[in-house]
């Protein structure tokens, strides 16, 4: 049960009595409710876009603001005592996670229905149809239903009656004026949900036509409904005045808001949760096929409009049988179809049709990739589980590297185990991940994979530690030397990547690196790589110097000089005095210049 003790228990103090005091000033705005969920506005510093789901678990909230400490927001605790107050203590959840599973419940129905006597089945359905008006259409129209004559004329007047709503709405400076939105400070996001807000209400009435046809059952006339909107609202050529320039094109920015709120329902999945009669079903996918067959229109994204409607068909056990024969000879691309046949599948447990269409999108849908190597898994098909993990991970190295090195041993796999191995290793910079490939590997294939790394962080797409590091390993010195005095050391990212890199060529090669440091310092002071005067450049210069005097004593004398250098070659740079004096680095200050004759305060 859904309390102001659960708001007490997602919230810290603090933002449970912000959230009272937002509530009580009434700052909750636009509150709605659809189904299991709740959304409204938050007016706060700026206006703040809060829901809440009122899931098995536990309540869940999303705001759109940064909030991200302990517990819900104040936004979200003043949702809940906006929703508490308007629907009442009483809200239930949805029920637990216990529930039967589906292939249960209809077990279950199908053992009580027997046993249960005609009277109280009667009884049952005339309680229930009284109770539910969506059901009681259901009821009437379960069996051979034509289209009534009231829905033909709702479509035919469709087109018009959208057309009159969107084309007469004005987005000007006194629909600026008016809107709740008025007082932000952030006027193009504030603007954005004003408008927004009024395409809502434009819509709603729509929304609700259709979702009340297809709760009732009448799948054929949602389905045109739908089809026809989307047409008609695309063909819209733009409000009355759009004095900010809110919209691009008018008609498919108006269509977004209309898949946006639709989806927002729950459509296209409320279409199947009615009882429908099979004429029904079989006229409306009849419809549906010759509608695809040839679009009578289009509008922008047409078919990827199309697929959610398409893939809740196939979803369902009852449409999923006739859909592919309707589909036939529709508008739809080849990746869709199979997409399609896959869910299908799915739907009718074919084991055979569903691998067939998995093996088609086996390079182009990692998910899809991912469920069928779990299938050959299942079926100890240790060959097909092969073939298969090395598509996907030629494909995606990144996402199935690591499924390749859990799954096959180096016996099993060996080109493969190698190659992912090689790249876990490349992709994770890890020397622990190179140290398992080198005794894999012949002593060219090592030297390659080195100047792999090499060559990557050159190009600042990997390492430049783990670079140094695999030189120092594979007593590279020269290219080591070449490596690190080649880098441009202020743009290495992350910055102590460099301090590393310093370190592992000072321990064997310490001259070139203390002459190219007294070369690269001044440089940089003076500019070299656009670099900027200031701390971060200051700091890095302090921290190269300790590096190299901390990892080769020797050269304690150069770098001491060196700093004392450029305390005096740069007298003005104030903060790199103060850096080099942090770092221990600054034995003695500079000589004070002596004042010239005849020239007071020298």
């Amino acid at each position: 049960m859904f309390t102001r003790q659960t708001l007490r228990r997602l919230a810290n103090a603090n933002s449970f009595q912000r959230g009272e005091d937002y509530y009580d000033e009434g700052s909750v705005t636009k509150l709605r409710r659809e189904g299991d969920g709740f959304h409204a506005s938050i007016r706060g510093s700026r206006s703040y876009r809060v829901t809440l789901r009122l899931a098995a678990a536990r309540p869940e909230f999303t705001c759109n603001c940064p909030y991200s400490f302990d517990g819900i927001c104040k936004h979200a605790v003043a949702l809940g005592l906006a929703v508490l107050d308007a629907y009442g203590t009483a809200l239930a959840s949805p029920p637990p996670t216990t529930t039967p599973s589906p292939n249960a419940l209809p077990a279950a129905l199908k053992a009580v229905w027997a046993d249960r006597k005609k009277s109280d089945k009667l009884r049952f359905l005339k309680q229930a149809l009284a109770k539910n008006d969506d059901l009681a259409r259901q009821f009437l129209g379960f069996g051979i239903q034509p289209v009534p004559v009231s829905n033909t004329a709702l479509l035919a007047t469709l087109p018009q009656r959208l057309a009159d709503t969107l084309e007469v709405l004005e987005f000007d400076e006194e629909f600026w004026e008016n809107s709740e939105a008025n007082y932000e400070d952030d006027e193009g996001d504030a603007l954005a949900e004003a408008t927004e807000d009024a395409l809502r209400d434009a819509l709603a009435s729509f929304v609700a036509e259709l979702l009340g046809l297809a709760r009732g059952g009448q799948l054929s006339t949602a389905l045109r409904y739908w089809a026809t909107a989307c047409a008609a609202i695309y063909q819209v050529e733009g409000p009355a005045s759009d004095d900010y320039g809110s919209f691009g094109h008018y008609g498919t920015d108006v269509l977004r808001q209309w898949h946006a709120d639709l989806a927002a329902t729950g459509w296209p999945a409320v279409l199947l949760t009615a009882v429908i009669p099979p004429a029904e079903l079989e006229a409306a996918l009849r419809w549906l096929g010759q509608y695809l067959a040839n679009p009578p229109a289009k509008w922008a994204d047409f078919e990827e409009s199309w697929l959610p409607l398409l893939f809740s068909l196939a979803a369902d056990p009852g449409a999923a049988p006739l859909l592919a024969s309707h589909l036939e000879r529709s508008y739809l691309s080849p990746a869709a179809r199979t997409r399609l046949a896959l869910r299908s599948a799915q739907t009718l447990t074919n084991d055979t049709a569903w691998q067939e269409a998995a093996e088609t999108l086996l390079t182009t849908d990692a998910t899809v990739a991912q469920q069928l190597l779990n299938f050959y898994a299942n079926q100890a098909d240790g060959p097909a589980l092969l073939r298969t993990a090395t598509a996907a991970f030629t494909t995606w190295p990144d996402r199935f590297g690591t499924y390749v090195l859990s799954t096959f041993t180096p016996a099993q796999a060996p080109d493969l185990y190698h190659a992912a191995l090689r790249h876990h290793t490349l992709a994770n910079s890890s020397l622990e991940d190179f140290e398992r490939l080198r005794p894999l590997l012949q002593p060219a294939a090592i030297r390659a994979f080195v100047q792999e790394a090499v060559a990557a962080a050159q190009a600042r797409r990997g390492s430049v530690a783990f670079a140094a590091e695999l030189l120092v390993r594979e007593g590279d010195t020269a290219e080591l030397r070449d490596f690190v005095l080649g880098l441009e050391w202020i743009t290495v990212s992350p910055p102590y990547h460099t301090e590393i890199a310093l370190l592992r060529l000072v321990t064997t090669d310490p001259t070139p690196l203390m002459l190219e440091l007294e070369t690269r310092t001044r440089a940089y002071l003076n500019g070299r790589a656009n670099t900027k005067r200031g701390t971060f450049l200051y700091d890095r210069i302090g921290r190269w110097l300790v590096t190299v005097r901390g990892a080769a004593p020797r050269l304690t004398e150069p770098v001491l000089r060196l700093a004392q250098e450029l305390r005096e070659e740069f007298p003005t740079l104030h903060g790199l005095k103060d850096i080099l004096r942090r770092e221990g680095l600054l034995v003695t200050e500079p000589v004070p210049v002596k004042a010239k004759p005849g020239r007071r305060g020298q």
